[in-house]
């Protein structure tokens, strides 16, 4: 962990370590680049703002040095600008200051479930796929599912050993926004998903069997007040990774859009 600011890190270290998490520290982003040359480590957090080496500069270090080693950004409000270019740097989740204690474990937690969902297989880079999946609305089956979109992803040459840990964050949070938002976690109503992919673009559908909303005035997800919040986060986070997300008009179903760069390919 990596925060110039003594106190938010004795807290995040106290907090985590009751976690069940061993946590190793750094005053500014050159103390801990040199801290993740000497040790192996599951997860780096980091603050944006740091002397000698900021957050973004240790972001971009870091991703040279382990290219799948999960990173979250710590950002103050009005800083929604630097988190998107973060995620689209390869950074795989944020927490915004003041810090939401409550939300940090979660937060931990998801991110490091994303970097856990590894297939390891490449096929020819000119396979189209379409995978359509139905699931319950149980917290225990999103992982299900993006692991088959993974799978899927990976089997058409998009992705390379694995989906990318960001892209896995905002499939999680859009599947899980229609259980929890859409279908209340009633188990009796299926999520269905369907997936167009090539070696070139994924496209996610996901649709729930709620009453849907009127998404044409959803409030900014990025404003101090929502960035917080679970509903805002979802939003916020899934706009910031894909290259397109749009809703139907009864507002219960999105559809999330990720092309591949040039310099993205197949080991």
């Amino acid at each position: 962990m990596a925060d110039d600011e003594k106190l938010i890190t004795n807290l995040l270290k106290r907090c985590l370590e009751d976690y069940g998490y061993s946590v190793g520290t750094a005053a500014d982003g050159k103390e801990a680049l040199d801290l993740l040359r000497s040790q192996e480590f599951e997860l780096l957090i980091t603050d944006v703002r740091m002397p000698r080496l900021d957050g973004m500069q240790l972001l971009k270090a870091a991703k040279d040095l382990y290219p799948r080693l999960p990173v979250i950004m710590i950002s103050g409000y009005g800083e929604a600008e630097i988190v998107v270019e973060a995620l689209k740097s390869g950074a795989e989740n944020f927490l915004a200051k003041p810090l939401d204690l409550d939300s940090l474990e979660h937060v931990v937690k998801r991110t490091l479930a994303m970097a856990s969902i590894q297939p390891r297989r490449c096929a020819l880079p000119t396979v189209w796929q379409r995978t359509r999946l139905e699931t319950p609305s149980r917290p225990e089956c999103v992982h299900d599912v993006v692991y088959q979109l993974a799978l899927s992803a990976v089997a058409v040459g998009f992705a390379s050993p694995d989906l990318d840990n960001d892209i896995k964050l905002a499939l999680v949070e859009a599947v899980t926004n229609a259980m929890e938002h859409g279908n209340q976690w009633d188990e009796s109503k299926l999520v269905q998903v369907e997936a167009e992919m090539t070696s070139g673009e994924i496209k996610v559908t996901v649709k729930d069997l709620g009453a849907g909303f009127d998404h044409r005035r959803q409030l900014n997800p990025t404003a101090a007040e929502r960035l917080l919040s679970e509903r805002g986060r979802g939003v916020f986070l899934m706009q910031s990774i894909m290259d397109e997300v749009v809703y139907n008009q009864a507002g219960n179903q999105v559809t999330l859009i990720k092309r591949k760069t040039p310099k993205e390919g197949c080991d």
